[in-house]
């Protein structure tokens, strides 16, 4: 039995304490209508969010949670009636006037400010928000997937960049308003936002606009390059019909839906020549893949985020600089991980205490997901591997995934094995005869599912 077969039946049976992600909520949100007035000087951001919702099961809700981090909360109504609120945590909870019906699609709107915290970050000329919670309040469990239409007010001069395409530009008293509309429903976990003062660049490619804030127009050229490459590698164009990369002051890294990526300034400078601005190039541009257009049904596989786009991007590297950049590459993971294990922090890159977005980072689901990964194309060999991605990609494209999704599609090329059922766990062994655990299995078992012994 695998250590994650194990824990499951453990927990079935009452000895250990059940550690998986919280349930989905009983109501999902359609669309998220936001406006939000950021303020350089005053370091805040004054925001309104309108919710439209709807049930997911057959008896009443009474009441709503939303994560808000630490958002000051100012109202929220219903139309003209004002619904009571509390704050548990980073969690808002609205018990509603009139609770939800099965049948009803309803609309609350919460005002709200914010101030800078690790998600919302905010300079003299610049300010962008990257953990969604930090800058409005969302529902953003894995699996949950809206539509969103954001109004950003922006300083006159500056540029801007969200989520979604750009819809409407004008000006009014002062402030240069910008309306940006997502119409592919998406996790929440991945809107952001950019604004400052930036230099601009645009180009086009492959059937993509290409836009870039804060570095010259030699990064369009490895862009290209890059999405060329993984649309060949994973079967699949690159999924929108823009893309826009912003590199911003600090240490941000992170890949937001509707085609954004925002990078630190300093990766802007290397313009994709160098094997380190090259690699947070190609790996966040990846994420629009592993991560945006394949979501993630727990946060307990943000391996197959993070490691995905890490071991692609490690591959385009290589690809671009010689097979001694990919082994290097490769080396600094696999000593990462070892590092990692030596100080007791090793755990399943599918492992169930992660229950939040910022808990599931970290350099876990990176490093041992690419040496994981190194070791899968080792087992299928290089014609197996680029297949079995093929079948995940065509297979989850458009949905959210889970380890067992990729474990089933490389099944496919590492021969017969037991299947994997996405509904119910394992029949135990002795009930029911098995197929024979493949090695492809076996690789699963004892990395995604389990650790290392010592």
């Amino acid at each position: 039995m695998s250590v994650r077969h194990l824990a499951k039946f453990l927990v079935w049976t009452g000895i250990l304490p059940l550690m998986a992600a919280p349930e989905p909520r009983p109501y999902t949100v359609e669309n998220y209508d936001v406006s939000i007035h950021p303020d350089l000087v005053k370091q805040r951001l004054d925001g309104e969010v309108s919710i439209r919702f709807h049930s997911r099961v057959d008896a009443p809700i009474s009441a709503l949670e939303l994560d808000a981090g630490s958002l000051a909360i100012t109202s929220v109504a219903e139309g003209q009636t004002r619904q009571y609120y509390e704050r548990k945590g980073s969690t808002l909870v609205v018990v509603l006037t009139n609770p939800l019906r099965p049948d009803e699609h309803r609309t609350l709107t919460v005002r709200y400010q914010a101030g800078a915290s690790p998600g919302l970050k905010f300079f003299n000329d610049q300010a962008y928000g990257v953990v969604t919670s930090d800058w409005m309040p969302s529902s953003g469990r894995p699996g949950e997937r809206a539509t969103l239409h954001l109004e950003i007010h922006a300083p006159q001069n500056a540029k801007v960049a969200a989520s979604g395409h750009l819809v409407d530009t004008r000006a009014s008293e002062g402030q240069a308003i910008t309306e940006w509309q997502l119409d592919s429903a998406t996790a929440p976990a991945g809107f952001g936002f950019v604004l400052g003062a930036f230099s601009e660049g645009t180009s086009e490619a492959e059937g993509v606009k290409l836009r870039a804030l804060g570095a010259s127009s030699e990064i369009f050229e490895p862009t290209i390059a890059a999405i060329k490459y993984f649309a060949q590698q994973t079967g699949k164009p690159y999924p929108d019909e823009r893309y826009t990369q912003v590199f911003v002051h600090g240490d941000a890294v992170r890949a937001m839906a509707g085609g954004l990526s925002i990078l630190p300034e300093s990766n802007g400078k290397g313009s994709g020549k160098d094997a380190d601005s090259l690699w947070y190039l190609a790996s966040e541009l990846a994420q629009q893949w592993y991560g945006i257009r394949i979501g993630l049904k727990d946060w307990r596989d943000v391996w197959l985020s993070e490691g995905l786009s890490a071991f692609l991007a490690d591959e385009f590297v290589g690809q671009r600089l010689g097979m001694a950049a990919f082994d290097k590459q490769i080396a600094h993971s696999r000593e990462t991980y070892n590092q990692l294990r030596a100080q007791d922090k090793d755990r399943p890159l599918s492992y169930a205490d992660w229950t939040t977005r910022e808990d599931a980072g970290g350099e876990i689901p990176l490093h041992k997901g690419v040496w994981f990964l190194y070791l899968l194309h080792d087992l299928v060999g290089d014609s197996g591997f680029w297949t079995g991605l093929k079948f995940y990609t065509n297979a989850e494209w458009g949905q959210a995934a889970a380890s067992e999704d990729l474990q089933n599609a490389f099944r496919t090329v590492g021969g017969p094995g037991r299947a994997i059922s996405k509904k119910r766990p394992k029949t135990p062994k002795g009930a029911i005869p098995e197929r024979p655990e493949t090695a492809v299995d076996k690789l699963f078992d004892t990395w995604v599912y389990g650790v290392l012994p010592k």
